[in-house]
């Protein structure tokens, strides 16, 4: 019976530690990120924004800031997520940072006031510190695209409105909307579906993401619109890229923009944690393995961290990255990590995509210090929660 009493008695002192320890590193690195939101509108980003930047992987690199909106979007995403995890301190840090993220949504808005939105600020250069592409506007458009919309929206204090009028808009640039809507950049198997495409334009040929359609129906689910054709045909297409394991065979091209198996697991699993969805539940098995073993082949740290939230997310054990510190992780190789990328050949015929979407010249990466904390800000919640069993009902959101 003593024995009994010392261990519950060590068991409570050691999670109680664990806690305090736990909710110290958060507390910080909140603190952190709200630290590196731009406060006033400078030359390169607009207040409320999160500071990215863009190199190509070809010769000369050309490594410059850029004011996508993309990256403060999903960090703002990432912490409205996180909010019933956080104590009462940390919420009212992340409830304001998400505040101040709203300040640039606006320049961010379709410039007939509907509620779709683009990577680069309405009336922008596209691609700002290119040597060419920023002279280039009208040549290559700026549509605006589903991605960053339904990003947007969730992060939004926003009116139903809004959300029913982009719905709306993603139903009519769907893959065989009309007989002239059709998909060219994807393969034949997939061609006939009527999935929601990446981008809103009506003259824009429709696209498949991967990663992007998961993000497009997250927002449906977690709207709870109701489920016409165009949402039941993108969850038919994501089981059967899943069932075809196709997000570790063939990321690059079920994904040109997100292109890391790692972060095509990572958006599958956000989606099935918020939402238990049958279609994608039969193979929550294989995508474990897969994470399991991505997990232990990988060698970048923001691999493994999202790979470990993943893994969490799906009810799996895990043993994430650890550190001690900001600085600590600062120095790590998360440097290098791109997390989302642009591939001008993704809407390409099969032949040619299969060839372009490798040619660096064409490719762009986008990259942001914040998002990356961020990421694992999220993984050390999920660790706190899940160890102390502490999680709320709706653990995925």
């Amino acid at each position: 019976m003593r024995k009994a009493f010392s261990l519950i008695f060590f068991l409570l002192v050691f999670m109680q530690s664990f806690s305090q320890s736990s909710d110290s590193l958060i507390h910080a690195l909140l603190l952190n990120i709200a630290s590196m939101q731009v406060q006033e509108k400078g030359k390169d980003f607009y207040t409320g924004m999160f500071p990215g930047f863009r190199s190509t992987p070809a010769y000369p690199h050309n490594y410059q800031p850029d004011n996508n909106i993309f990256y403060t979007a999903v960090s703002a995403f990432a912490l409205r997520n996180m909010m019933p995890y956080l104590n009462n301190i940390d919420k009212i840090i992340a409830k304001k940072i998400i505040t101040n993220v709203q300040k640039a949504y606006p320049r961010y808005r379709n410039k007939h006031g509907y509620p779709y939105y683009g990577f680069w600020a309405t009336g922008d250069p596209i691609q700002p510190h290119s040597y060419i592409y920023k002279y280039l506007k009208d040549v290559f458009g700026e549509g605006e695209d589903a991605d960053d919309a339904v990003m947007i929206l969730m992060t939004s204090a926003n009116n139903n409105d809004d959300v029913i009028n982009l719905k709306k808009r993603m139903e009519v640039v769907a893959n065989l909307s009309t007989p002239k809507r059709k998909i060219y950049s994807t393969y034949k198997r997939y061609k006939k579906i009527p999935a929601y495409s990446t981008y809103l334009g009506s003259r824009t040929v429709p696209d498949f993401d991967f990663a992007v359609q998961c993000n497009l129906l997250y927002f449906i689910l977690d709207n709870k619109l109701p489920f016409i054709k165009q949402d039941s045909a993108t969850l038919h297409l994501i089981t059967e890229m899943v069932r075809n394991r196709e997000y570790m065979t063939r990321p690059v091209f079920l994904s040109p923009y997100y292109v890391r198996s790692s972060i095509l697991i990572y958006h599958l699993s956000r989606l099935m944690g918020a939402f238990k969805i049958p279609e994608l539940e039969q193979y929550k098995q294989q995508i474990i393995s897969d994470a399991q073993q991505a997990l232990e082949t990988s060698s970048n740290v923001m691999d493994k961290i999202i790979l470990s939230t993943s893994l969490m997310r799906l009810g799996a054990t895990t043993s994430p990255p650890a550190f001690s510190s900001i600085d600590e992780f600062e120095q790590s190789n998360q440097k290098q990590f791109v997390f989302f990328q642009a591939r001008a050949a993704f809407d390409f015929p099969v032949f040619l995509k299969t060839i372009f979407l490798h040619f660096s010249y064409f490719n762009y990466y986008f990259y942001s210090p914040a998002y990356y904390k961020t990421l694992w800000l999220e993984n050390l919640v999920w660790q706190k929660n899940i160890y102390l069993n502490t999680t709320p009902a709706n653990a995925g959101k």
